[in-house]
């Protein structure tokens, strides 16, 4: 189908928008706090203030979410990006939305006068994070809140899985493809995290095989959806959508579409937090699947930004960075 261009932005992101507060503690702390390590849970405010309070480290603030983290690292890149959600109207919320429009960036959020959503991101000596969040405003988001014009010219829609928490049945992100769809967009579709895959299992396999073109999962996430390692993953995957992506980290990706499927090696670096990096690898794969480039070549680009962010504390990279990344990806 030949999609019309939209004139304020080709991409369209659904999620939480966020401010992530990222802590540097030690596996000692960590296991204090309820949870498996490496994985996501919502808390309430109270206790997200807490783990915050007895961390005693200071909190480096930034403008995150998974699906925002994306669709900024493609406006670095050049695409025209907008993201829809709900939002705070509080200083938090404001500041959300001044970082966003300094980089080009559409906001369709609406707003609430619940507190924005935040998370803490408890990052442990060997790069790992471990998120703890306060969903606030953000799930407040709901599939009658959608508007059917935002999505018409776009040529792809990324969804991020944590917004399968806003309700029981999936009916956000079930709207939001179907919106999508029919108005001629790409699908892409980030499980986020294994444990909104285990409690979303049915929904998620049904959506990837009636509405994703490009569905993005790491090891954690496939063993829940498909209790099965990442290679075995990625062959079941791919017969539900058109493309598969498994992170695996150090170990690199499958990457797999019809007969075709590949492992494309990580770039060897030495995380210090690995925040964001899922969400940068879909970003550069992304930019690549937007410019048409080879899978190959998506791999490459998703492999890039993921080792670049993990070697910073937080989901964000200088401008100058972005400056080479961009130079190498060319």
């Amino acid at each position: 189908m030949e999609i019309t261009k939209s004139p304020d932005y080709e991409v369209l992101g659904l999620g939480a928008p966020i401010v992530d507060q990222i802590l540097g503690v030690s596996e000692e702390f960590l296991t204090k706090i309820p949870g498996s390590k490496g994985g996501t849970l919502p808390v309430d405010y109270v206790t997200m203030c807490n783990i915050v309070k007895e961390s005693k480290a200071e909190p480096l603030f930034i403008a995150g979410g998974s699906g925002a983290n994306t669709i900024k690292g493609l406006a670095h890149l050049g695409k025209k990006g907008a993201l829809l959600g709900k939002i705070g109207n509080d200083p938090l919320g404001k500041k959300f939305l001044q970082t966003i429009k300094s980089l080009g960036i559409v906001s369709l959020y609406l707003t609430t006068e619940t507190p924005t959503a935040q998370v803490v991101s408890l990052v442990t000596p060997d790069g790992e994070r471990t998120m703890r969040s306060f969903l606030g405003a953000s799930q407040e988001m709901q599939s009658d809140d959608l508007n059917p014009a935002v999505f018409e010219g776009v040529k792809l829609v990324h969804i991020e899985g944590y917004s399968l928490q806003n309700d029981q049945d999936g009916s956000l992100v079930k709207k939001t493809m179907e919106l999508a769809k029919n108005a001629g967009c790409q699908i892409s579709f980030d499980l986020s995290s294994f444990e909104i895959v285990e409690r979303h299992k049915k929904i998620i396999v049904n959506l990837i095989a009636d509405y994703c073109q490009i569905v993005f999962a790491n090891r954690q996430e496939i063993k829940a959806l498909a209790q099965c390692e990442p290679e075995k993953g990625c062959d079941i995957l791919k017969d539900l959508c058109d493309i598969a992506v498994i992170l695996q980290g150090r170990d690199g990706c499958w990457v797999g579409q019809g007969t075709e499927k590949f492992l494309y090696p990580a770039i060897p670096v030495v995380p210090v937090d690995t925040t964001g990096a899922g969400d940068f690898f879909a970003c550069g794969f992304l930019y690549g699947y937007l410019q048409r480039r080879s899978l190959q070549e998506c791999a490459y680009f998703g492999t890039l930004l993921g080792s670049a962010v993990v070697q910073v504390i937080g989901a964000e990279l200088s401008q100058e960075l972005w400056e080479e990344l961009k130079q190498q990806m060319s």
